[in-house]
């Protein structure tokens, strides 16, 4: 029994020293593996934030060409604003310098014909403001400012079209 029990403490004395490598493997085994998932993790939130950069470049540069076209399209009224000043003291010029005698009266209905043809909005016919302004005719000078503004909103309004053209142009191209 001695044998036995003697025995039995040798290869129990092995099994514990085996047991400790083992538990040192695993041990080992496991913070090699954890070390490696949270380097993994590491690389994926290293990455997400290349992405978010990326994106967050993009978005800085699409502002930068939108900012670039809203200055175009201030230089360009800014450059037409003369232009309309010089026509506005012109028909005022008119009025002034020219003798009554060469000027004339326009019927009534030709304002707001004018102002339906630069609007592209129609006007009632025979009934409201068309038989209404056959009673009031219109002078030269009214005339002459009415189409003034029109004219003076026709090319704000085209400059504002063309802006918006370049605009989704540019976005379009990816620019």
């Amino acid at each position: 029994m001695k044998l036995i029990a003697s025995l039995l403490g040798t290869v129990g004395a092995a099994w514990s020293g085996y047991a400790v490598i083992a538990l040192i493997a695993v041990a080992l085994f496991g913070s090699g593996y954890m070390k490696g998932a949270a380097s993994e993790r590491a690389d994926i939130d290293q990455e997400k934030l290349e992405t978010a950069l990326a994106y967050a470049g993009e978005i800085l540069a699409q502002q930068d060409r939108a900012n670039g076209l809203a200055a175009d399209i201030e230089k360009l009224r800014t450059a037409q604003a003369p232009k309309d000043r010089f026509i506005t003291r012109e028909i005022t010029r008119y009025v002034k310098v020219t003798p009554p005698a060469d000027r004339c009266t326009l019927p009534g209905t030709w304002r707001l014909l004018h102002d339906a043809a630069a609007t592209g909005t129609p006007i009632a016919t025979e009934t409201g403001p068309l038989a209404a302004a056959t009673a009031n005719p219109v002078a030269d000078a009214a005339a002459l400012e009415t189409i003034g503004i029109n004219y003076e909103a026709c090319r704000t309004d085209q400059a504002k079209l063309a802006g918006w053209q370049r605009r989704y142009q540019t976005l379009e191209a990816g620019e």
